[in-house]
């Protein structure tokens, strides 16, 4: 049989469709015929490379399914990041008014500055105050939560007014301007306004007021005749002390502020009490007082009371 006609049952032989006879025919003819052969052989691997292919495309299959999910889990990742990161901002950026059994109103004075202080009683929240527009005597308590993650230095709201005197307020722009009974500091919370008279604080910032203790140091000194002086002497620029005695052994310590900077060489105090011995000093009218060992000073400050007893003195005389 021609070598032609064997090329064409080839393709049937490979895929088993041809007879019996037409088999031993093929197969007598490939035995000496070696180009048929090598013809059927490139033919066969041909036939199998798309098996080969699927094969492969079976074997990557379960890698592109783990592609395919990863791809997936990356992009649910950034997704769940962030919602999250989106949630925090709003849940901590989120601010409301305050309510007022919520907060602590304190005032500080320095000199005739008044600072009104709103402190949170919740430690979890910080507060803030919003000036209204066009009105510097309004404003609102305002309140968010603490970030964890970049927790606020401060967390007290603030405010201030400065005075020239009782009857003059600096405005924000440091013009001077006339204040009358009628003027108030309105609060805003987020369940009632309170209403603070600015003309009572004008008051309190200008008249003589307690100095507070941090801004005194107190020291003893012994002079030769015997007398044993209580010093105050200010920490601060500007501040000058006076001394009132409220009876022999009560004292209120009074701070003074002069903007114009005419302050006297000595701006301390000092408070003295005269012992004979250890056991007598002399009382304010120049009578000896026998001491029982119970007497005590009481040094008195806007924020604390102070008490030394007087044996500590009559010690101190000795030395």
């Amino acid at each position: 049989m021609k070598c032609e006609i064997i090329r064409d049952l080839l393709p049937s032989y490979v895929d088993g469709l041809t007879s019996r006879e037409s088999d031993r025919a093929i197969e007598e003819h490939l035995k000496g015929c070696r180009e048929c052969r090598e013809y059927m052989d490139e033919m066969k691997q041909e036939v199998q490379k798309p098996d080969v292919i699927q094969a492969n495309k079976r074997a990557i299959k379960p890698f592109k399914k783990v592609k395919k999910f990863l791809w997936k889990a990356v992009g649910l990742t950034i997704l769940i990041c962030a919602l999250v990161f989106g949630g925090i901002t709003y849940y901590y950026g989120k601010s409301w008014n305050v309510k007022a059994g919520e907060v602590k109103l304190s005032k500080e004075y320095i000199g005739k500055i008044v600072t009104i202080s709103f402190a949170p009683k919740d430690k979890n929240i910080r507060l803030y105050a919003e000036t209204e527009p066009g009105d510097q005597n309004v404003i609102t308590v305002r309140a968010a939560r603490v970030n964890p993650l970049n927790k606020p230095i401060h967390r007290n709201a603030y405010c201030g007014y400065t005075f020239v005197d009782e009857e003059t307020v600096l405005t924000p722009e440091g013009k001077k301007e006339q204040i009358s009974n009628e003027d108030v500091l309105k609060i805003q919370y987020g369940d009632k306004t309170e209403e603070l008279s600015l003309k009572e604080l004008a008051e309190e910032a200008c008249g003589e007021k307690l100095a507070s203790s941090k801004d005194v140091e107190m020291t003893y000194k012994k002079a030769d005749n015997g007398i044993v002086a209580m010093e105050f002497q200010p920490k601060l620029q500007g501040l000058t002390l006076t001394a009132e005695k409220k009876g022999d052994y009560d004292i209120e310590i009074i701070e003074h502020y002069d903007e114009t900077g005419n302050l006297p060489e000595n701006r301390g105090v000092s408070c003295g009490y005269t012992f004979l011995d250890r056991n007598t000093i002399l009382g304010a009218d120049g009578e000896e007082v026998e001491l029982t060992g119970q007497e005590v000073i009481t040094v008195k400050y806007r924020d604390t009371t102070e008490e030394i007893s007087i044996k500590e003195l009559a010690e101190a005389s000795d030395q």
